[in-house]
């Protein structure tokens, strides 16, 4: 039996934690069983989920429809696009059969790429790497979800680079449909991607997806979000605590009352230590002044009003007492409330 292997690589970076990376799980779970209704795809389709943030790693290697159950999704630090692709490159030569002169081997492979953020590593030689070996042998669609999407290189790498306006539940179930009905009209259709056309995407509804194209560098850190990576006292295990940078507009009516934050909080988000293995080993000694940053989270973890303590190691932690041991190095240390704006280490995003 001709396999039709379809790898999804998602971004979960610092950025995604919290409703995105939710509604990524829900729609894979509800895609999954649409297709199970579908004989087409029931007899062809097989399933990979590879994940991303500062490093990559494959959480699922590609198994039939049938058997395939959603993993769990971590989250790390980063955003490695070249590291993604990199892995996805790896999969296509190490689970895809290749034809023979007794065997034709599996159909043409589909990547669907998921991302909110921009890329943080140097993404370029992977990208050109893709398109030079292997845009032709496997197709490749690129969908940035949110406002802060880095589109225009994802419209870079493939022709079909799309951009989910919104992040909204209503929004995001109707882009699951649509992927649904996209990878069903594939499966039913393989003979012709075989013989060379392009990918069979089902018809998207243009409010809520667009296709977009442009070309541009990636940063080595995500502007358009903060991002504090703590660690809680007791505990001892990771949360983030995210920021999302302010419109123009918004700041200029802070500057005019008097305020200098650039930045304002979302939220706090309770992780796993699988944090570590997937976060960006670089040394990052990027740092934000706190004035920058408007509104305060307790800890995710034990609930502690304050989620931002920083020791002499620069390591985040929450505290409960003036006095504490810093979960990251271990230092215990008296802490005093600081009255005005301090640099505090920044993730990645």
């Amino acid at each position: 039996m001709r396999r039709l292997p379809i790898f999804f690589v998602i971004d979960v970076s610092e950025s995604m934690v919290g409703e995105n990376i939710l509604q990524v799980s829900k729609g894979m779970d509800a895609m999954v069983r649409t297709l199970r209704a579908d004989p087409y795809a029931l007899e062809s389709v097989y399933l990979s989920i590879i994940v991303f943030a500062g490093k990559a790693s494959v959480l699922t290697q590609l198994v039939e429809l049938t058997r395939f159950s959603m993993p769990r999704l971590p989250v790390g630090s980063g955003t490695s696009l070249g590291a993604a692709l990199s892995a996805v490159m790896a999969q296509i030569d190490e689970c895809v059969v290749k034809g023979n002169a007794t065997s034709k081997g599996d159909w043409k492979p589909i990547v669907y790429l998921f991302t909110d953020g921009k890329p943080t590593d140097n993404a370029s030689p992977p990208i050109e790497r893709w398109k030079r070996e292997y845009a032709r042998k496997a197709s490749l669609v690129a969908v940035g979800i949110g406002p802060y999407a880095s589109l225009s290189v994802l419209a870079s790498m493939t022709e079909n680079a799309f951009h989910l306006k919104n992040e909204r539940q209503e929004d995001f179930f109707v882009f699951v449909k649509w992927l649904s009905q996209s990878i069903s009209s594939q499966s039913q259709s393989v003979v012709d991607v075989e013989r060379g056309s392009r990918i069979n995407l089902a018809k998207f509804d243009d409010t809520v997806l667009q296709k977009v194209g442009d070309v541009t560098r990636s940063s080595e850190l995500d502007e358009d979000f903060v991002i504090l990576t703590g660690k809680c006292e007791s505990k001892k295990l990771p949360y983030v605590i995210r920021y999302r940078r302010l419109p123009p507009s918004n700041v200029l009516k802070k500057l005019i009352r008097g305020e200098s934050n650039t930045y304002e909080i979302e939220g706090g988000f309770a992780l796993e230590n699988d944090y570590f293995s997937l976060s960006d080993d670089r040394p990052n000694v990027q740092t934000i002044s706190s004035e920058a940053l408007g509104g305060q989270t307790s800890c995710p973890h034990c609930g502690t009003s304050t989620g931002v303590a920083v020791c002499s190691c620069s390591g985040i932690h929450c505290l409960k007492k003036n006095e504490a041991t810093c979960p990251w190095c271990n230092t215990k240390a008296v802490y005093e409330f600081s009255g005005s704006g301090f640099d505090v280490n920044r993730a990645r995003g």
